[in-house]
């Protein structure tokens, strides 16, 4: 059986949470147009490696911040436009 010290399940917690904000982040930007998409992907992810490197933590967080709120502004436009698409054709 193989035991894992506190170090290795620092480091493996951190990764598993890594994969599970990048999928539930990266997850509702799919439905967005293909330029959005890429721009809001490329925020987060450079937002997370900067958040997560030790010297420039607080760039990172401001970037991840704007890239989720990017993603938020933008699904919000497209609720929006649905929105009023339904109500048009209703």
């Amino acid at each position: 059986m193989v035991s894992f010290g506190a170090n290795e399940m620092i480091i493996v917690l951190l990764v598993v949470f890594i994969i599970v904000l990048l999928l539930s982040v990266l997850n509702p930007a799919k439905s967005l147009e293909e330029s959005r998409r890429n721009r809001v992907k490329d925020l987060i992810v450079v937002g997370l490696i900067l958040w997560f490197s030790p010297s420039v933590k607080v760039a990172g967080m401001v970037v991840f911040l704007y890239g989720f709120g990017v993603l938020l502004y933008e699904k919000y436009q497209e609720g929006k436009r649905e929105a009023l698409g339904q109500k048009d054709s209703g």
